[in-house]
């Protein structure tokens, strides 16, 4: 399994460092973003995602920032791709979110 934090504005990778023992490759953009950056920040997850997950493993994707820039990042990996797992930082912790499938699509 490999680790991916995305920070936007505040910094979270010490914390997710701590939680998972590790970050494999992170992005961080200790400021506001402007919507113009959006669209080039997403290609840049977009590629480091495919390298970490390119041999098939597992890449835990943490993120801290935008909506949208979260929803473009979706949109570019798809569903099946690779094996990214979101987590999502409640209850004190980072808590695994189910992952979506296709059969998800057809059953709900």
């Amino acid at each position: 399994m490999k680790v991916f934090v995305l920070e936007i504005g505040r910094p979270i990778r010490q914390a997710v460092e701590q939680f998972f023992g590790r970050v494999d490759d992170y992005i961080s953009i200790q400021r506001a973003i402007t919507p113009s950056e959006i669209p080039k920040i997403a290609i840049e997850v977009y590629k480091k995602l495919m390298e970490l997950g390119k041999d098939g493993e597992e890449v835990c994707l943490i993120l801290s920032g935008p909506l949208a820039l979260a929803f473009q990042i979706g949109q570019l990996l798809g569903i099946g791709k690779i094996k990214v797992i979101p987590y999502q930082f409640m209850y004190g912790r980072y808590e695994k979110i189910p992952p979506l499938t296709r059969a998800h699509l057809f059953n709900i």
